[in-house]
């Protein structure tokens, strides 16, 4: 089954995508779930549980920023408080039941960089991306390989027409929200996908400075 497991919606501050239209576009493209995963936000998951019906998948997840860099968080529908270090934003992910994965490790700005990724217990890194470049995708697959962690994709979408860009690949026949989780935790899962091209990096970059400078030079 092909799961896209980073997903952002207007419940974040940089994504005006309602979640049921998500969840519309994700079943459009033959997935078999999408995880919602909004910055520092659970309101969404409702949403797009809603949305789902009982044959598509929602994992309930959130996009942690630590002091370091972003986590995703899998299975857990409480916001988990930002700006902590990663290995008490880890403790706390476990004690909500949930299973953390290291988001885009080697992306600028947001990603947490080998130091942080390689000394803390993740279950998991984000290897493929699709707003990631190339080299950033490579040397996250090519940790994970070395670490002998799971390796998890997702297109990390903030518009409609990025959702599926990039997967998470469980070799499985249809399973519940929960199962998937303890499969993340124990590292049963591969990737697939695109890396961020020139058209994207433009789009990219573009949204992200401009939304910088609004939020007065701050970190989401």
């Amino acid at each position: 089954m092909h799961l896209d497991l980073h997903n952002h919606t207007h419940y974040s501050p940089d994504s005006q995508v309602p979640p049921a239209l998500l969840v519309a576009r994700a079943k459009e493209a033959g997935l078999a779930g999408v995880a919602i995963s909004d910055h520092n936000a659970v309101g969404g998951i409702p949403a797009a549980e809603m949305a789902a019906g009982p044959d598509f998948l929602v994992i309930p997840a959130v996009e942690i920023s630590t002091k370091s860099g972003h986590v995703l968080a899998y299975g857990v529908r409480e916001v988990v408080p930002r700006d902590l270090g990663v290995p008490e934003t880890l403790e706390r992910i476990t004690a909500l039941g949930g299973v953390a994965v290291a988001a885009h490790p080697y992306r600028f700005w947001s990603g947490l960089g080998k130091a942080a990724v390689v000394g803390a217990p993740f279950a998991a890194y984000e290897t493929f991306n699709a707003r990631t470049l190339r080299g950033g995708n490579a040397r996250a697959q090519a940790l994970a390989r070395e670490r002998g962690v799971g390796q998890t994709g997702g297109s990390d979408s903030h518009f409609l027409d990025e959702v599926a860009r990039a997967v998470t690949v469980i070799d499985a026949g249809m399973l519940r929200a929960d199962d998937v989780v303890q499969i993340l935790g124990a590292g049963r899962t591969s990737a697939q996908g695109r890396n961020r091209g020139a058209a994207g990096t433009g789009r990219y970059v573009t949204k992200a400075v401009g939304e910088w400078i609004v939020r007065g030079m701050r970190r989401i």
